[in-house]
């Protein structure tokens, strides 16, 4: 399947790394959400790593995006652990966010 806007690759032991790509729009995010969330339900995953690598800036609708995707994924006994945060997005996040998001965080994906 797929899913325009991301490039979601299984690395394992049911774990997968979802990579947005530029073209990922957010607007249209419930058919992207259950789109991702079926093919994760399909192969059995476990874990969704999400790699914000190449998002310098993470804004309110941003942030709207990542909760609700963690939040679908949990009601299906997924955990999706956001990695590879950059210094100025963990700044802005910090900045408007009132409580504890939905997903974890990680440096990276373990060894």
């Amino acid at each position: 399947m797929s899913i325009p806007g991301i490039h979601l690759t299984c690395i394992g032991r049911g774990n997968y790394l979802l990579e947005p790509l530029r073209s990922l729009n957010i607007q249209n995010s419930g058919q992207i959400m259950q789109d991702v969330v079926a093919l994760l339900q399909q192969e059995k995953a476990r874990r969704l790593y999400y790699d914000l690598n190449g998002l310098p800036v993470i804004d309110p609708a941003y942030y709207d995006w990542l909760d609700k995707l963690a939040r679908i994924c949990l009601t299906v006994n997924i955990k999706m652990i956001c990695i590879n945060m950059q210094p100025t997005a963990a700044f802005t996040l910090s900045s408007f966010l009132a409580g504890k998001p939905a997903f974890a965080t990680a440096l990276g994906v373990p060894d």
